[in-house]
């Protein structure tokens, strides 16, 4: 079993009486209503982090348009991507034309 870590927060008044309901209807304690409810965002904030990787790296591959990375990641990140793979097709270009001599 993995070691345990004591925290302290603070958290807002409403948020600990819905947590102290929620843990008396289903018969367990703050501390697992608090774990519980991490384990699945940070479960959660993994997925999309797999989902906006695999959204670059389809873009990437030619097999999304701009429009739609920028709908999967946000237009600002979709923006830097697309710089990106410029400067990579630039530098492919460069290496070819040296190769070539």
């Amino acid at each position: 079993m993995a070691g345990l870590t004591r925290i302290d927060l603070r958290l807002p008044d409403e948020l600990v009486k819905k947590t102290d309901i929620l843990a008396k209807l289903e018969y367990k304690n703050r501390t697992d209503i608090i774990k519980s409810a991490l384990s699945e965002y940070l479960r959660r904030v993994e997925t999309t982090m797999q989902l906006r990787e695999k959204a670059v790296e389809s873009y990437l591959d030619d097999k999304l348009t701009y429009n739609e990375l920028a709908v999967a990641i946000g237009r600002q990140n979709a923006e830097s991507v697309k710089v990106s793979k410029r400067l990579l097709e630039r530098s492919d270009r460069i290496a070819e034309d040296i190769a070539r001599g």
